[in-house]
C-alpha cells in the first residue's frame, strides 16, 4: 500500500512538472466582425441659427430681426449700415470663401439678393449691399441722395467654402461661382441657392 501511494505521488510529481513546463501555443485571430451601421446626423443648433450643413463647407445664418441702422460712409457716400459679428469669419474663410446675402423687406415672405439696386422714375436709385472681413459682415443702405432707412425685416446668409478648388485656374470663390453656374444655380435666386445646399 505504501508503494501504491508512492507511485501515485511520484506520478503526479511528474504529471505536475510536465505540465508547467510546456507553454501553450498562441491560436490563430478570429474573423473580424463586420462594419456598425453608421449614426444618424446630429440636429440643427439652438439660439436662432442654423447648425451646419451635411456638406461641412456651407454653413447658413439667419439674422431675425434684422438690428437698428446706424449712419456712416459706404465707398465715400454716405449711407446707413448695420454690423453682423460672425465668428466663422476667419481670416482663411474670408480668403477662400463666397458669402452671399439675402434679406426680406417689411416681413413679406420675399427674399432679395444683396446686391440690390431699386431704380425710380426720376433717376435715382436705391441700393442695399454689403461687404465682409474678418468676423464682421456690414450691411448698408444708401441713395442717390444719402442714407436710406430700408425696411429690412430679415437676413440670410451663407458661408460657402471648398477644401479643393478643383480647377488649378482658379481661385476657391471662382470654384464656387462655377460649380453654382456648372449647375444652373442662379446665385440671384435665394430658393435656388438654398435647395442647391439643402439650408
Amino acid at each position: 500500500m505504501k508503494t501504491l501511494k508512492q507511485l501515485f505521488y511520484y506520478s503526479f510529481v511528474i504529471l505536475a512538472i510536465f505540465c508547467t513546463s510546456c507553454e501553450a501555443e498562441d491560436g490563430m485571430d478570429g474573423v473580424n466582425g463586420e462594419q456598425g451601421i453608421p449614426g444618424q446626423d446630429g440636429a440643427d443648433g439652438q439660439n436662432g441659427q442654423d447648425g451646419e450643413d451635411g456638406n461641412a463647407n456651407v454653413t447658413g445664418v439667419t439674422v431675425d430681426p434684422f438690428p437698428s441702422w446706424t449712419e456712416g460712409i459706404y465707398l465715400g457716400q454716405e449711407a446707413n449700415f448695420v454690423e453682423i459679428d460672425e465668428p466663422l469669419l476667419t481670416q482663411e474663410v474670408v480668403d477662400d470663401a463666397l458669402v452671399l446675402v439675402y434679406f426680406q423687406l417689411f416681413g413679406d415672405n420675399i427674399w432679395y439678393p444683396m446686391t440690390y439696386a431699386f431704380p425710380f422714375d426720376n433717376g435715382t436709385d436705391e441700393i442695399i449691399t454689403y461687404t465682409y472681413e474678418e468676423d464682421m459682415i456690414t450691411i448698408y443702405a444708401l441713395s442717390s441722395n444719402g442714407p436710406v432707412n430700408a425696411g429690412i425685416s430679415k437676413v440670410r446668409y451663407f458661408i460657402i467654402s471648398t477644401n479643393d478648388a478643383g480647377r488649378s485656374h482658379l481661385s476657391s470663390k471662382e470654384y464656387i461661382l462655377q460649380d453654382l453656374l456648372d449647375n444652373d444655380v442662379d446665385i440671384n435666386i435665394y430658393e435656388e441657392v438654398a435647395n442647391y445646399y439643402n439650408r
